[in-house]
């Protein structure tokens, strides 16, 4: 059985996605051009090997760091569906297309840092409620 909890995020989320595209044909805002992910992330830049990680999780341009706790999400497999998966990462963050391609096609990848133990709950059943398998550190 469903957690309600699941079901109610999967509903937040649907609405979400309804109200965009409303605004957007309604009104003509597109919400792709507005830089949100400049105000939750923390734009670490990793081009060189200097820096190594121990679990040889690979880095990416963008990471979310919200700045609410101690705990980290880490994507360590995207699953069947990237698509469905992509799209939620990119309503439950509010990330770029992009960054959420990145994120998604770079996996295993730490994709938010600092967050709340239950925003990082929350955000893993969401993920893994469309099969994506991530981990909490």
């Amino acid at each position: 059985m469903i957690d309600m909890t699941c079901f109610y995020l999967a509903i937040a989320i649907m609405i979400v996605v309804i109200a965009r595209e409303f605004l957007k044909k309604k009104y003509n805002i597109n919400f792709d051009k507005i830089d949100i992910i400049g105000f939750f992330t923390n734009n670490v830049v990793s081009k060189t090997s200097n820096n190594k990680n121990i679990n040889k999780i690979k880095k990416i341009e963008n990471i979310i760091n919200r700045k609410t706790g101690k705990k980290s999400l880490t994507m360590m497999d995207a699953g069947i569906n990237k698509a469905t998966v992509l799209a939620t990462l990119r309503q439950i963050t509010g990330i770029d297309y992009n960054c959420a391609k990145q994120i998604v096609s770079s996996a295993p990848v730490t994709f938010m840092v600092n967050i709340s133990e239950k925003e990082a709950s929350l955000t893993k059943q969401a993920l893994e409620f469309v099969g994506a398998k991530i981990e909490i550190k």
